[in-house]
């Protein structure tokens, strides 16, 4: 075999990584930002990373190294973003994860501005879901509900979320499941 053109210069990937487990979890909020769904939905998108304890910026050293693979094209792991639709029926689940940030934030009152919540935490459940690569079933870890930070120590950590769409027993009605378009993200 001749050497590879570039060999030398690539970083290498090696597929190790941690992966998060399924758990309850405070996070800080990264960023946040309204977008448009595929159906044209608008809907809300937290940006987290955990705030503590061993997996603290997990979701921050995934982008770091998704960086140095993809450079401007590296996005921020799906696991870590959280959406809320607020548009008719999802309304009352939006009020729920605004109350959430502003008690388990001292002083922070919603204004209606997404930038103000950079920098603040908020409890997440985050659970497994299966899909397919390669014809083989694989796991993911993604934020899949949201607590104040007091209120999670009430929550249940969510039962994996299964490829035929059952689940385990979890109960995820009034989360808006559907996926956006990632155009702009990462924030």
């Amino acid at each position: 075999m001749k050497k590879i053109q570039g060999y030398d210069e690539a970083q290498a990937y090696t597929g190790e990584s941690r992966t998060l487990p399924a758990g309850k979890y405070i996070c800080e909020i990264k960023g946040a930002k309204v977008v448009k769904t595929s159906t044209g939905k608008e809907q809300f998108v937290l940006q987290l990373d955990i705030a503590e304890g061993e997996y603290k910026y997990h979701y921050s050293n995934l982008y770091a190294a998704n960086i140095e693979r993809n450079g401007t094209d590296a996005k921020w792991n799906n696991g870590g973003l959280f959406r809320q639709g607020f548009e008719g029926k999802q309304l009352p689940f939006f009020k729920g994860m605004i109350t959430c940030i502003e008690e388990s934030n001292e002083g922070y009152e919603w204004n209606w501005d997404e930038k103000t919540l950079k920098g603040k935490k908020i409890g997440v459940l985050f659970g497994r879901e299966q899909y397919m690569m390669n014809d083989q079933k694989k796991w993911s870890t993604k934020a899949r509900a949201v607590r104040s930070i007091k209120g999670l120590e009430k929550s249940e950590i969510p039962q994996d979320k299964l490829l035929d769409g059952s689940t385990s027993g979890f109960d995820t009605s009034g989360f808006d499941d559907e996926d956006e378009s990632e155009e702009d993200l990462p924030f």
